[in-house]
C-alpha cells in the first residue's frame, strides 16, 4: 500500500500578463505577475511530480527566447530567477531528477512541460485528448514541442479519472486544453489536496465561476470548475493553484512542505 507522505510546492519563475489571461473580460490594460508552481509528491514508494514549470535554458538563450516569446507577443518574457530553478528545490530536499518515478503533466503548454526533459527515467501520465492535441503536426499556440518531445519517452495515456495509486487520483478536467488534468492527493495530516493547475489561475475563478480568458471549450472550462468546486466541498480539500499571485504569498516552499 502507497502512502503519500509529504507534499512540496515548487515556485518555478513568473510570468508578466494581462488580467484577461485569468479571468474572462477583465480588462487587458490590468497587468499581473502570476507564479509558476510544480509540485513534487513524495511517498513511501518514492516520489511523483505534477508539473514541470517553464525551460530557463530557453529565456537564457537571445535568439529561442525571441522566437518563443517576444516574436510571438510575450514581451517581457517569464522570468525564471536562480532560486526558481527545480533543480535548486530538489538539492535542498536531497534527491535528483532520476529518483522521479511518475510525472503527472497537467497539460503541455511551456509553462508547465518545460523541466519534463530532466525527468529521462520517469513515466509521464497524460490525457489522450491532450496528447494528440501537442502531438499534431502544426504545433499549437503555447506549446513547444522541444519540451516534451523527448526520444525513448515512457507516456501512460489515460482517458478521464485514474487512480494512479493509493492516495493520488487524476481528475479529467478539460476546458482551458483538450486535454488538461488535476490530482487529488490525501495527505496524512493535513488531509485532501487538489492540484488544481489552469482550470482556475485564481481563487475568484472558482469563486465566482469565472471563464479562464483562454480555453478550448468554454463549456468544459465551466464544468471542470464547478467538478473542482464539488470535489473541494465534499472533501473539504485545501487547494493548490499554480499562478495565484496572493495565494503563492502565504504558500510554505519547498524545502518547507505539507503532510
Amino acid at each position: 500500500m502507497t502512502i503519500v507522505k509529504r507534499l512540496y510546492v515548487m515556485l518555478c519563475g513568473y510570468e508578466i500578463l494581462p488580467r484577461t489571461v485569468c479571468t474572462r473580460g477583465s480588462g487587458a490594460e490590468f497587468v499581473m505577475s502570476l507564479p509558476i508552481s510544480a509540485y513534487l509528491i513524495e511517498t513511501t514508494k518514492g516520489f511523483i511530480v505534477f508539473d514541470t514549470g517553464i525551460n530557463a535554458e530557453v529565456l537564457r538563450d537571445p535568439v529561442l527566447r525571441h522566437r518563443h516569446y517576444t516574436s510571438v507577443g510575450t514581451d517581457p518574457a517569464p522570468v525564471v530567477w536562480a532560486q526558481h530553478e527545480m533543480k535548486r528545490y530538489f538539492s535542498a530536499i536531497g534527491i535528483g531528477f532520476d529518483d522521479v518515478g511518475d510525472v503527472i503533466l497537467s497539460h503541455l503548454h511551456i509553462d508547465h512541460a518545460g523541466n519534463l526533459r530532466h525527468f529521462r527515467k520517469a513515466r509521464f501520465w497524460v490525457q489522450r485528448d491532450e496528447h494528440m492535441h501537442a502531438f499534431a503536426p502544426v504545433t499549437p499556440p503555447a506549446y513547444l514541442k522541444d519540451d516534451y518531445d523527448l526520444p525513448d519517452a515512457e507516456w501512460k495515456i489515460i482517458e478521464g479519472d485514474h487512480v494512479l495509486d493509493d492516495g493520488i487520483t487524476i481528475l479529467s478536467t478539460p476546458g482551458h486544453t483538450p486535454g488538461h488534468q488535476s490530482a487529488l492527493i490525501e495527505l496524512p495530516k493535513s488531509g485532501p489536496a487538489l492540484l488544481v493547475a489552469d482550470v482556475g489561475d485564481l481563487m475568484e475563478n472558482f469563486e465566482q465561476e469565472i471563464l479562464p480568458g483562454q480555453a478550448s471549450d468554454d463549456a468544459k472550462a465551466l464544468a471542470s470548475i464547478r467538478k473542482i468546486n464539488r470535489i473541494r466541498n465534499e472533501w473539504n480539500a485545501m487547494m493548490f493553484l499554480c499562478h495565484d499571485p496572493n495565494l503563492i504569498q502565504a504558500t510554505r516552499l519547498a524545502p518547507g512542505h505539507y503532510e
